[in-house]
């Protein structure tokens, strides 16, 4: 529990030092060296054994990664674009840097990008030949990440751009890299297996195998972030002119599989119609909106313009109208900063729960711009029902949207036009709201003459379900196709014997059914990704909302990661995480996704990214981009301990696994059902995952059964009581390992484990992690990791949000913070050594005895000591196993210990006397000199006696070995120490 007795002096000084504003002063360097590939006393040691020949990646009965019957987890990095191909003579370091990090897999990442010379293309030419250049460079590196034990996991399709010259129609009009349409498409499909059969059938000359036949690649993708699912959700599957992204060429194509789908499935339009149209519900539409065809009732009436903040404008009856006589212009006069800041509303409109509402009005506006409609409570607590944005351009056009109500609300729904961001005018005609009247196979339509429309995702909730059923059928059957033919492809014409996935970034068990075909399956999140209001992936124009994933009450990433989305049986991978640079608490999210993959026991966690900017520039101290970590000092910080602590399973799997069977209707009508998440349709809670581990069984259950329903609290702690999400603190207490993470200036006295937490000065991540595979409280060597926040020297915030293209320049400065702990070690002394930015000692250690209770006090002060990492050293009899082996002559009194032995500021000389008597105590070095003596009569009993290395004169002894003889009634004892300046 918080106390707050901790001295007001110490959270005094820590916040003048730290403050709590987005900018920090007094920050300090700590470069770690790109070319560091050195093995250190204090630092996790991972193993530099290259890969042999047989040791193969296979996926085990269990379900997980495997190497010669061994499990195997995986902690990786992602090298993408520029940076999979980096100059050869930096090749080694990058490689042996990886591993002393605790990296063992690299994810190669759009390699076949388009922007950039450094691709696997060469710049300005086709794309179906290989880049000689980068291949080479891609090799040498592979050579040298074998070398040092890392293996390779290999992206096919990231972001390939197809051309004119390669032989595709409409090739410079394919948007997303192709995606969506390389997956039906099957000239697309003939240049990625292709692509496919260059690069992993190649000859390696730096190892003398292609690809297919190294044990040194791990796992194979197929397509990134791709799916026609999410396309089909994101309304994006009509052509340009509909307001989607695919050619006319691609939307003829899909319409013609389409049909295809239906034909074989229902023979004629008779059939298909007596199947859709079963049991309708014909009940009657009834209007809500009072005279939504404008022609009858004043404006004033119904309709009201509600304005905040400064924003203004007007409405009023016109006649440019899409039918009738008039219709409704609102015009912005004056926007603000949100678009609902002025809205356009009727707010008598009544909703019950679980009842379909369906939407439609005609709009146009004098430029392209956005409407947003929301439907509301219409008082407080102003509940949020549904919505969605629409884009209008100068031409009358028909717009729908339909939802099923979550509540109840009797005439105390709103309907609005959020209109607010920029000035100019709209016009809107025939707005209706009502009942839904469901919908099957239309008069129009039929099977004979090809014209039964693709039915759009958001409009599913109008149509009848066998129809919903079959338009999710067919997207899901086309991907499945695509999937297994690449899988096919891959093994057995090329011979990849590792495990394939399909794709990431799924959508709801729509895409999971499919991905859960290959032999594992991978995911992606990001915390407070950056937005881009206007400019995709401007440097510049860009913002952040820069919170803590601690205050999502919903479970942030993780829930969406990993709350019932693995598969039973399957390895799970997640091969993109990250918390951006610059959100101020990005620490967290190394310590927060290593424990929880721990305990959901996945097979790999790749964070996203290591370098993407440059294939020649590795070491300059700066950080420019919103990924790339390797010259992030706070996130590599944390590399070391949360490697070891992921890849030797500190953290253990969960005690109860809840297994989820998913039914074909869960499935097939979700979109029905979609609330409109992010990560897609689950019709379990996903923030399950905070406590429990979950497995798909099966998507076959006869029905639908909810495992368990889950309502977190905080604090929510896993089923082992090994990891506890507080509103502002995360903890990790494992015997080994042990972390913290969030406002650990709120916290005093706090125990986690063998370390309490007796004060600290800000925001932080802390962890502390045995480096003897034994308990933290009988390890003889362990280390601590103190992480804040970084930036670039300079670096010019205008707020808390953004600093636009004020990136600064280096060196980069990290946020010093005073920790102030407490932990419970056996032993007698402790060296804190301060390390230095390989993880060596620096200077002398600061030496701590144990108070009362037997712990010990450490005080980690990067003001003072500007350092991530501190190395803990043990010494004493306490320390199981670590008995410091002295001449000592096993009497029941007489000198008992020395300790800390060796030491190098003071250490204790402890001796028992069984009666009052003058004693005698000696120091000699090995010449036999006497340098120090000390006489005096003592009473019987236990004495301490403190020599801090100097001799009688008060000067400091040289280093080396020294003996201790206690002289008591003609009676000597005697021990040994080594002194260390």
């Amino acid at each position: 529990m918080k106390k707050l007795y901790f001295p007001l002096i110490f959270i005094l000084l820590c916040w003048l030092i730290n403050g709590y504003g987005q900018n920090f002063e007094k920050g300090f360097s700590f470069y770690l060296p790109a070319d560091d590939t050195t093995t250190q006393k204090f630092l996790p040691q991972f193993t530099d054994s290259p890969i042999q020949a047989d040791e193969f990646v296979t996926t085990t009965g269990d379900g997980h990664f495997g190497i010669k019957g061994r499990r195997v987890r995986f902690w990786g990095v992602n090298l993408a674009a520029d940076g999979a191909f980096p100059v050869k003579s930096k090749a080694g370091f990058i490689a042996g840097r990886m591993r002393k990090m605790g990296i063992n897999l690299v994810r190669f990442h759009h390699m076949d990008n388009p922007w950039s010379s450094q691709s696997l293309f060469e710049w300005g030419q086709d794309t179906r030949h290989l880049n000689p250049v980068t291949l080479d460079r891609f090799e040498y590196l592979i050579q040298a990440l074998k070398s040092n034990g890392i293996y390779a996991n290999i992206n096919l399709h990231c972001s390939r751009t197809v051309k004119a010259s390669d032989g595709i129609i409409d090739a410079d009009s394919l948007l997303d890299f192709g995606k969506g349409v390389n997956l039906f498409d099957p000239d697309l499909i003939i240049l990625q297996k292709e692509y496919a059969r260059q690069l992993l059938t190649h000859v390696n000359p730096y190892t003398g195998l292609a690809l297919v036949g190294d044990p040194v690649m791990t796992m194979v993708e197929i397509v990134n972030e791709n799916s026609l699912y999410r396309m089909w959700r994101e309304d994006m599957l009509k052509s340009f002119g509909d307001g989607g992204k695919l050619t006319r060429h691609h939307s003829k194509l899909l319409d013609t599989l389409w049909s295809e789908f239906l034909v074989n499935k229902y023979g004629n339009t008779t059939t298909l119609r007596s199947v859709w149209n079963a049991q309708l519900d014909s009940s009657r539409y009834i209007n809500q909106i009072a005279d939504g065809g404008f022609e009858t009732l004043p404006l004033e009436g119904h309709w009201e313009l509600e304005m905040h903040n400064s924003a203004n404008g007007l409405m009023t009856l016109v006649g440019d109208v899409w039918e009738g006589e008039r219709c409704a212009r609102v015009t912005v006069l004056q926007p603000g900063d949100e678009s609902w800041y002025l809205q356009w509303k009727q707010s008598a409109l009544t909703i019950s729960m679980d009842s379909i509402y369906i939407i439609t009005f005609v709009a146009r506006a004098d430029a392209n711009r956005e409407v947003g409609l929301a439907i509301q409570k219409n008082s407080s607590p102003w509940t949020y029902y549904a919505g969605k944005n629409f884009t209008l351009s100068t031409e009358w056009q028909e717009y729908q949207f339909a939802f099923r109500a979550p509540e109840t609300c009797v005439g105390d729904t709103r309907l609005s036009f959020n209109l607010g961001v920029s000035t100019g005018s709209y016009w809107f005609d025939n707005v209706s709201f009502g009942n839904n009247i469901i919908i099957g196979l239309t008069a129009s339509e039929s099977l004979e003459d090809q014209s039964v429309r693709r039915t759009g995702y958001n409009e599913c909730l109008q149509f009848s379900n066998q129809r919903v059923r079959d338009i999710s059928q067919f997207y899901i059957e086309l991907q499945n196709r695509f999937f297994d033919e690449m899988a096919t492809f891959l093994k057995d014409e090329l011979g990849v014997r590792v495990p394939i996935t399909g794709t990431n970034w799924n959508v709801g068990i729509g895409d999971l059914v499919t991905q859960s075909r290959l032999d594992y399956l991978d995911n992606h999140a990001y915390w407070d990704h950056p937005q881009f209001p206007n400019t995709p992936w401007s440097s510049t124009d860009w913002k952040i909302n820069n919170t803590s994933m601690l205050t999502s009450e919903s479970g942030g990433t993780i829930s969406s990661l990993f709350g019932g989305v693995p598969v039973l049986g399957k390895p799970f991978t997640v091969s993109e995480y990250n918390h951006p640079f610059p959100n101020r608490f990005q620490s967290e999210g190394v310590l927060m996704a290593a424990a929880y993959a721990g305990f959901h026991d996945i097979d790999a966690l790749i964070l996203f990214d290591y370098n993407s900017g440059s294939a020649d520039d590795w070491e300059s101290d700066f950080i420019s981009s919103y990924f790339s970590i390797h010259r992030n000092t706070v996130i590599m910080a944390l590399l070391p301990a949360c490697a070891r602590a992921f890849r030797k399973g500190y953290i253990r799997p969960a005690e109860e696994m809840l297994t989820i069977g998913y039914s074909p209707d869960n499935i097939l009508l979700a979109p029905k059902n979609d609330g409109g998440s992010w990560t897609g349709y689950f019709p379990i809670a996903q923030n399950l995952a905070l406590k429990h581990a979950l497995r798909i069984e099966t998507f076959e259950a006869l029905q639908w059964v909810n495992p368990v329903e889950f309502d977190p609290s905080f604090p929510v702690s896993t089923d082992t009581d090994e990891l506890t999400w507080d509103y502002d603190l995360f903890t990790v207490k494992t015997p080994k390992f042990i972390g913290l993470s969030g406002w650990l200036h709120d916290y005093t006295n706090y125990t986690v484990g063998d370390l309490e937490l007796l004060g600290a000065g800000n925001v932080a991540t802390l962890t502390w992690i045995s480096l003897e595979d034994r308990p933290l409280n009988i390890s003889r060597k362990s280390m601590i990791t103190v992480s804040t926040r970084i930036q670039n020297q300079n670096m010019i915030w205008d707020d808390i949000f953004t600093f636009h293209n004020n990136w600064g320049q280096a060196p980069t400065e990290i946020a010093p913070v005073i920790v102030y702990v407490e932990l419970n070690v056996n032993a007698d002394s402790l060296y804190v050594f301060p390390l230095d930015s390989v993880g060596a000692e620096r200077g002398l250690p600061q030496v701590v005895f144990h108070q009362e209770n037997g712990r010990f006090r450490i005080l980690l002060d990067q003001t003072q000591t500007p350092t991530v990492w501190f190395g803990i050293e043990a010494f004493g009899d306490l320390i199981e196993e670590n008995w410091v082996k002295s001449n000592l002559v096993p009497h029941e009194f007489g000198l008992q210990r020395i300790y800390p032995n060796p030491f190098n500021s003071q250490t204790v000389i402890e001796f028992l006397l069984p009666s009052e008597k003058q004693a005698t105590l000696s120091i000699y070095d090995l010449n036999g000199r006497r340098v120090y003596s000390l006489q005096k009569r003592l009473n019987s009993g236990s004495h301490r006696f403190i020599w801090e290395g100097r001799d009688s004169t008060g000067e400091m002894v040289a280093s080396g070995v020294y003996f201790v003889r206690l002289a008591w009634d003609n009676r000597e004892f005697t021990g040994k120490c080594l002194f260390l300046r």
